[in-house]
């Protein structure tokens, strides 16, 4: 038996089903092949393979593979992994090596130090170097993902080792030592961090919930809702947790970042947090951008989570109660705890925030707000939007509705260009009968737009809405905050017509010039149950900061 044939039945027996990337010339050594029972998708580019595999082990809970040819097909695909790495998703990448005899690094034809390049941005960082090595890294490889903070893991794979023939028994004794995956189970919280949890809470007068990502990786929403609800506070959450309760929950009151203020276009995260004498941050994680500077630095802090996410001097909660996060939930509910009135500013912004709709200015000039309350109608309660980078996310994540958790997916803690079509590409794969959306500005959606032809090939029905500026708007937006006059050659480029790119892959377009027309536009393209574009010529609010001073 060839040692591909060892290792793709192994991955395939772990429990890894499907493969994102482009072979190479290892295509002589490797066949992926159903049979193995891993369903290969060709993309056209391997940053896209890494964010699809990469959004899969999200939507699932378990690793994917994405694999590319030797040199450039690595370094290509490095950009997925990063986006695995610190957006927490489990994944397996691979890449092929040239032969061992031949590795020089730098020196040899697309030679470079795979091993070194992915350590800085995996948990786990091996190459095989022989047979007998394929159960432990194979095992290590895929295990690491799971473990802890979830991430990538790499496994480099020398062209010849690939070709070496296998003796059939040597390699039914390798694949009878491969361990199905498992699930570590989380650490049990200590009885004395509960205590000490609940008499911090039973001191605070007016607590704060901000829930993070790992309440959805977890399992514990329905945990933390019943939390909520006994202590009666109010609830808000980072990007990466949208869903997690849902938008109409009666505890629940805005997805929150930096540019709140700014979206709403009034003052709101004074009011947000004035008066709150206690956070109690669930599953939280600093890196998603929800930082203590919005709060003031200034209020005491409970950390309730499964991963002890340490960030030395940047931020130490008062209290770390450390351990499965729904057992440390159920603990603290055994005590008395006291329900609090909320404060009159919550109530207020409740109200507010449940409409979804920014104060009106009269230099206001985006549709953007309208745009999202869209495509908010047209997924209604189980559609999954994927959002790309850039100033329209921001008016995405703490506006459009979200009612489940992984059905508002992006960039949360990479934020690199193209994430919103490989990630609803892999959506669709994951739910076919859901509506999917990729929503995009042109700089964003020009990084990937070459998997428009993807889409078509797999049949995928995902709703692409692009909104054209020919400009990078966030990078405007910043320097407009420096008062000067933006240096145009370095954020605006030339038109393109995105519609008639989608007719050259395959894909059916509109182009919508009054907005009025969007909803049924947009109804419309999902009827279908093909792929289709619809592209927005859109202006942008540059003087956000301008609006809440």
């Amino acid at each position: 038996m060839q040692f591909d044939e060892i290792f793709l039945k192994a991955m395939s027996s772990m429990g890894l089903k499907k493969c994102f990337g482009i072979i190479g010339g290892e295509a002589e050594a490797i066949n992926f092949d159903k049979a193995f029972g891993i369903h290969f998708y060709l993309t056209r580019h391997e940053f896209a393979a890494g964010i699809m595999a990469g959004v899969v082990g999200r939507l699932t809970g378990m690793p994917h593979m994405c694999w590319a040819t030797v040199g450039p097909g690595l370094t290509n695909m490095a950009t997925g992994v990063c986006s695995a790495m610190l957006d927490r998703s489990p994944m397996l990448a691979c890449s092929a090596q040239i032969p061992r005899s031949q590795i020089r690094f730098n020196l040899t034809h697309q030679c470079i130090d795979n091993v070194g390049l992915m350590a800085s941005i995996t948990k786990s960082s091996l190459q095989l170097e022989k047979v007998e090595e394929l159960v432990s890294h194979v095992q290590t490889a895929l295990q690491r993902p799971l473990d802890g903070l979830p991430g990538p893991a790499y496994l480099s794979i020398p062209l010849d080792l690939l070709k070496t023939e296998v003796p059939d028994r040597e390699a039914l004794d390798i694949l009878q030592a491969v361990q199905p995956l498992t699930r570590r189970k989380k650490i049990k919280p200590a009885r004395a961090d509960i205590i000490r949890a609940a008499q911090c809470i039973t001191n605070a007068t007016h607590p704060m919930i901000v829930i993070g990502n790992q309440v959805i990786r977890d399992n514990a929403q329905a945990s933390v809702c019943r939390f909520a609800q006994q202590i009666n506070a109010p609830i808000i959450c980072s990007l990466a947790a949208k869903g997690a309760v849902p938008d109409d929950h009666p505890q629940f009151l805005t997805a929150a970042n930096k540019y709140l203020d700014s979206v709403y276009h009034t003052p709101v995260l004074h009011s947000l947090f004035e008066g709150v004498d206690l956070m109690i941050l669930i599953g939280y994680d600093f890196g998603e951008d929800l930082k203590p500077a919005l709060w003031g630095n200034d209020k005491p802090t409970l950390v309730i989570n499964s991963v002890d996410v340490h960030m030395g001097d940047i931020f130490q909660p008062d209290i770390l109660c450390l351990g499965n996060i729904t057992r440390s939930l159920d603990q603290l509910s055994h005590h008395a705890l006291p329900q609090q009135e909320w404060l009159a500013a919550h109530q207020r912004l409740k109200r507010f925030f449940d409409q979804r709709q920014p104060e009106a200015h009269p230099d206001a000039v985006t549709d953007i707000p309208r745009i999202v309350a869209a495509v908010s109608t047209a997924l209604g309660r189980d559609g999954i939007f994927c959002s790309d980078v850039g100033l329209h996310k921001q008016y995405a994540g703490l506006l459009a509705t979200t009612y489940r958790s992984n059905h508002f997916l992006c960039f949360n803690i990479c934020g690199s260009f193209g994430f919103a079509l490989p990630a609803a590409m892999a959506a669709q794969i994951c739910h076919a009968e859901t509506r999917v959306i990729a929503f995009c500005g042109d700089g964003g959606f020009h990084s990937t737009s070459q998997e428009l032809e993807t889409l078509v090939r797999y049949s995928l029905p995902v709703v692409i809405v692009v909104l054209s500026d020919s400009a990078f708007g966030l990078i405007k937006y910043y320097q407009n905050r420096n008062s000067s006059e933006p240096q145009r050659h370095l954020t605006e480029v030339g038109p393109v017509d995105f519609t008639l790119l989608a007719n050259a892959n395959g894909v059916s377009a509109t182009k919508i010039l009054d907005i009025a027309d969007f909803p049924d536009a947009l109804e419309k393209a999902f009827q279908t149950h093909q792929p289709h574009l619809i592209e927005i010529p859109e202006k942008y609010d540059y003087n956000l900061l301008q609006y809440v001073a």
